[in-house]
């Protein structure tokens, strides 16, 4: 049984923040910016054949990346713990030729949508006067 959490203004906040970001680091990164190849795996960073949540994204960094794999997972209604390897081609510098690297990340879609329904029941609390602000 697999359960979705409706989008609420606090994940629509956070994407937007995270969509902004990702728009200046790439204006910054111009030609410099890495094509990101993201995919499910598992515990022996073997690829899940079927899991359907793979993406290609152009980045200026690894967060970026995986931020959007995370708006990608949202938004084909995917729920629960996935990890996700991260594929790219380390630019090449003057003291190193271009290498293939891997990152992993462990991404708990359910944590983060009960983060962003929290945050929402503490904001309409806040405003109906039932919440301490900077309580915590």
């Amino acid at each position: 049984m697999s359960t979705k959490v409706h989008v609420l203004k606090r994940a629509l906040a956070r994407r937007e923040r995270d969509e902004l970001f990702a728009a200046f680091s790439l204006s910054i990164a111009g030609e410099n910016a890495i094509a990101y190849h993201a995919e499910v795996v598992d515990l022996d960073w073997k690829p899940i054949p079927g899991a359907g949540l793979d993406l290609v994204i152009r980045a200026a960094t690894s967060d970026g990346a995986y931020d959007a794999w995370t708006r990608h997972a949202e938004d084909a209604d995917a729920v629960g713990t996935h990890r996700v390897k991260l594929t790219y081609i380390q630019p090449a510098t003057d003291e190193s030729p271009a290498v293939e690297m891997e990152c992993l990340r462990t991404i708990d879609l359910d944590m983060i949508a009960l983060l962003d329904e929290l945050g929402d029941l503490y904001d309409e609390d806040l405003a109906l006067g039932l919440a301490i602000p900077n309580a915590f």
